[in-house]
């Protein structure tokens, strides 16, 4: 991984190829770090050769306006947290405005698109080769309604795009300032404002299963302030890696408990910040 992101690093030239393959996570991941070590002006030069293929094959109709959206969106989300994650060096921030961008651009894909749940009924059918197949129908069954398929797919894109930006900056840092990005996800603090904001959202949208997704969209960043949070009380408390390897096991079997559970504690921890407290107790 290590010689990817210093291939990366090289030239611009180089970043463009290895955003222009088309790796999941590997290529979004080199745009967040060009965006995180050479700021907007590189970061948008890559963006924009990244993208021409989507526009092009768009346009010669190779691709539907929902998968090149869904491209566009994804690269955008990433390459706008890194910026902001570069100018501000809070993560907080960076995770809000990946957020919102993500959001905003599934919101666009879905308007352009004629309907997230109607393209993805169509791309099943296509993928299957018939008019109407048991696929298709699974996909209609599996969503109640075209917000659920919009909040679905953002929740998914904010959660790669996320874990797009948090390669690059590990890789980041693995070049240019070792441990350093274990430091900033220990630090990880989610603004009291913010945090309750978005834990309104959320207990607001779980009473609807139209927007039980946006609920988590708004609460992802809380959730992953709280990740955090354990992540500094295990390494504190020297536990190792059981404690850590539980909970995400937790998290993909139990996701709502353990979700409400972390964004709880985050939210606690933007109120009182439980680190300067316990640094205080000893």
């Amino acid at each position: 991984m290590r010689a990817i992101a210093e291939f990366a690093m090289r030239s611009r030239l180089r970043a463009v190829i290895l955003t222009l393959v088309g790796i999941p996570l590997i290529s979004p991941a080199v745009l967040a770090l060009v965006g995180l070590r050479r700021g907007s002006s590189d970061g948008l030069f890559v963006l924009v050769w990244a993208l021409l293929p989507v526009v092009a094959a768009t346009g010669a109709g190779y691709m539907s306006p929902l998968m090149a959206g869904m491209a566009i969106t994804h690269f955008v989300g990433v390459l706008a947290g890194a910026l902001v994650l570069r100018a501000t060096r809070a993560w907080s921030w960076a995770l809000v405005v990946l957020t919102i961008a993500t959001s905003l651009g599934i919101v666009v894909t879905s308007q352009v698109s004629g309907g997230l749940l109607d393209s993805l009924m169509q791309a099943v059918n296509e993928a299957a080769g018939g008019a109407t197949t048991p696929e298709a129908q699974q996909v209609r069954n599996a969503f109640a309604s075209e917000a659920q398929a919009t909040g679905y797919l953002t929740w998914v894109s904010v959660i790669s795009a996320t874990l797009a930006l948090l390669l690059g900056r590990w890789w980041q840092a693995l070049l240019y300032n070792p441990g350093g990005f274990r430091e900033e996800m220990h630090a990880l603090r989610m603004p009291l404002p913010v945090a309750a904001v978005g834990m309104l959202l959320w207990v607001y949208c779980l009473v609807s299963e139209h927007f039980v997704f946006w609920g988590a969209v708004a609460a992802f960043p809380i959730m992953v302030a709280g990740i955090c949070l354990i992540h500094w009380l295990v390494a504190r408390k020297g536990w190792g890696r059981g404690p850590l390897i539980a909970m995400y096991i937790t998290l993909v079997i139990a996701a709502l408990p353990l979700a409400g559970f972390l964004c709880g504690l985050a939210l606690i921890d933007s109120w009182i910040d439980i680190r300067a407290r316990s640094s205080n107790d000893r």
